[in-house]
């Protein structure tokens, strides 16, 4: 079965030609298996539901998420453009204060958690979650680069800032980075033989801030569908500390990845110029998603 984020993907590549087809597209499948299916696909239904101006069904979806099955959002999220018509109905104004109010106690309790508790193998390899996400999306997620060596132990570091029920972002400051950097630098000093960072999206923004601003290192960051601000605020010092740090770069991203391929492409310029051993290949007929068949960690063969 595909995943959840690549049934999401598909739709929002239908939804480019219209929400209605993409709705139905997104309503069958979940009507399939509906308990291969999360928060983010029911906030998927209610936002195409409402762009597709039908409200009655917008406002089921969100009951569903939100009464039905206790789940709730970040406060923006329900105040989408495509939620517009709904924005003074007494039901969803009573929602969306159901939602807002899980959320504020979510954030009072919530902590990065990272997974690792000791040393099982000789190789690292820790992954980090990009938004909408978490640490058992990020471990199922890359779990496959590593398989069934035993030469390598996966990890994952979980942020501290929740985005819906059960999923958590990362936010491009100074701070929200840190956990991922306390990690790395707290398993850095392990005795491992090579320790690999991989990041979707977001999460490769938190591994070249820790990268960048902190003592964390690394042998090899493998970087997919990089969603990365720090490239134009930090150019620089994010060169130059990849290059002192003797850091391999792997950047991998979906050709249909609009938004992301620009800055995985100025990435690569910059450190091919600045001497950087970095590798750029881009997946074809991908979009913002891990490949359908899952690339090889050769470490050896790259550092």
């Amino acid at each position: 079965m595909s995943k959840e984020n690549d049934i999401l993907e598909t739709t929002l590549s239908i939804a480019e030609k219209g929400y209605l087809e993409a709705y139905h597209f997104l309503k069958n499948a979940y009507q399939e298996k509906p308990q291969n299916y999360g928060p983010q696909t029911l906030y998927f239904l209610t936002c195409l539901a409402g762009g597709a101006n039908l409200s009655e069904e917008a406002l089921e979806w969100l009951r569903k998420a939100i009464h039905d099955n206790k789940w709730w959002y970040r406060p923006e999220v329900l105040e989408d453009d495509d939620l517009a018509a709904l924005k003074n109905n007494e039901a969803f104004l009573l929602l969306k204060s159901i939602s807002d109010d899980r959320y504020a106690q979510a954030v009072i309790k919530s902590t990065a958690l990272l997974s690792w508790e000791k040393k099982t193998a000789n190789n690292l390899f820790l992954a980090i979650h990009g938004n909408t996400q978490n640490g058992p999306t990020a471990w199922a997620d890359w779990e496959p680069i590593v398989g069934e060596n035993s030469e390598w132990q996966i990890e994952t570091v979980q942020s501290a800032e929740p985005d819906g029920y059960g999923t958590y972002r990362w936010s491009y400051d100074m701070t929200s980075y840190l956990p991922v950097a306390r990690s790395m630098e707290k398993m850095q000093n392990e005795g491992y033989h090579k320790i690999v960072c991989g990041g979707f999206s977001a999460g490769c923004d938190m591994l070249l801030r820790a990268i960048t601003f902190t003592s964390a290192r690394c042998d090899l960051l493998i970087l997919q569908s990089p969603w990365i601000p720090v490239l134009q605020e930090q150019t620089e010092a994010l060169v130059r500390a990849i290059s002192q740090k003797n850091i391999a770069l792997r950047i991998f991203c979906g050709s249909e990845d609009e938004d992301c391929l620009p800055m995985a492409r100025q990435l690569y310029a910059i450190g091919k110029k600045a001497g950087l051993k970095a590798e750029l290949t881009v997946q074809a007929n991908n979009r913002h998603q891990f490949p359908a068949k899952m690339y090889h960690l050769e470490v050896e063969d790259k550092l």
